[in-house]
């Protein structure tokens, strides 16, 4: 849903987005501007994929499954389309072929079932016959998977996302009122603004708890996830000066920074 709402002496909400299973992979294109999720329904046994604007928080498509219901994994964001490996199985981690979607449709743009994945960039994926011993690493193209020549001295995009520090002592201003803090503290400065996020002791349990401010003024108190007994990790980060993390485990939310 589209949240667009400002108040004065708040940030921006852009957007919140639920799914019906765990967040559980996140790939960011931050040229194109999107963002490609999967989520799992550990129940069902089933994996799907989402894509929306950064930007916006326009949904490309939401929660698309594809043949292989539970083996599939979003390895890769290229320019127009996903990269997905497929395993033997769910506990293998090798991949024994690849998927390629439209970011747009969702639609299958190729598969390939005599290729594993190896690495990837913006200039394209070197992969490798399983079948064959010594492996032999070949590059092909992302949108069309024809092999294409790597060039070794081509310049490689660097990655603008922005995330957090983590402190062993960062100290919390005397307005922030926090219970016993447990671990670390993920801390990021941008552009006059504090985010900070810690866990927290509660009378059972622990949450996990994100707080943004500026001097003595609190725009963001936020609960990520509450009820949990372990450290959570990779709180939230900024990409195209958008914050985002992911709330409960399935809803991401974004703010403009």
């Amino acid at each position: 849903m589209y949240l667009m709402a400002f108040k004065e002496g708040h940030l921006k909400q852009v957007f919140s987005e639920k799914f019906k299973g765990l967040i559980w992979k996140i790939r960011i294109h931050e040229e194109n501007g999107y963002i490609a999720i999967e989520s799992r329904q550990l129940e069902s046994r089933n994996v799907s994929f989402t894509v929306l604007d950064i930007q916006t928080g326009k949904i490309f498509f939401k929660e698309r499954s594809y043949l292989e219901p539970m083996n599939l994994n979003l390895e890769y964001a290229a320019q127009e389309n996903l990269i997905l490996t497929v395993n033997e199985h769910a506990e293998n981690p090798e991949s024994k072929g690849l998927i390629s979607i439209n970011v747009l449709t969702g639609d299958i743009l190729w598969e390939r079932y005599n290729f594993s994945f190896n690495q990837a960039d913006s200039l394209g994926l070197q992969v490798y016959d399983p079948k064959i011993y010594p492996r032999k690493y070949l590059w092909i193209n992302h949108l069309n998977a024809e092999n294409s020549i790597k060039q070794e001295n081509s310049p490689i995009r660097t990655s603008d996302l922005l995330f957090p520090d983590l402190f062993e002592s960062y100290v919390l201003p005397d307005f922030i009122k926090h219970g016993l803090i447990i671990g670390q503290i993920s801390v990021l400065h941008k552009d006059g603004l504090s985010l900070v996020s810690f866990h927290q002791k509660t009378e059972n349990n622990m949450q996990q708890r994100l707080v943004v401010y500026q001097d003595d003024r609190i725009f963001i108190d936020d609960i990520i996830i509450d009820g949990i007994e372990k450290l959570q990790p990779e709180s939230f980060f900024i990409a195209n000066n958008r914050l985002l993390y992911v709330q409960n485990k399935n809803e991401i939310v974004s703010y403009f920074v």
